[in-house]
């Protein structure tokens, strides 16, 4: 069987043109960066000042912090996004330490 290359990437092109641009890897409402810019004194505000992740997500809110969605961010919002902030920090951390320790198995490969 053979096939129309030329049809083929005319299809391909109207599919492309169709569909949304995928909100991977972009910038949606500001939150994470603001959280992240944050995050310590967020951490503290809850650890020491005994507030909890919704108060601090209504604070937020108040001065306009959104989720995606561009609804007011929320305490369940706010603690994801901390998580994945600590787990991001904590990779480029390591990544940071592997880098600069050479591994053993390649001195153990120079003897």
């Amino acid at each position: 069987m053979s096939i129309d290359l030329e049809r083929l990437r005319d299809y391909v092109k109207s599919l492309k043109a169709e569909r949304q641009d995928s909100p991977i890897g972009k910038v949606k409402s500001g939150a994470t960066e603001i959280i992240r810019k944050n995050r310590q004194e967020l951490e503290r505000m809850h650890r020491e000042d005994g507030a909890t992740w919704t108060e601090i997500a209504a604070g937020l809110a108040a001065q306009g912090v959104t989720q995606g969605d561009g609804e007011p961010i929320t305490g369940r919002r706010l603690t994801a996004l901390m998580h994945n902030i600590r787990v991001q920090e904590e990779r480029l951390r390591n990544k940071q330490k592997s880098a600069s320790n050479p591994s053993d198995d390649r001195a153990s490969d120079e003897s």
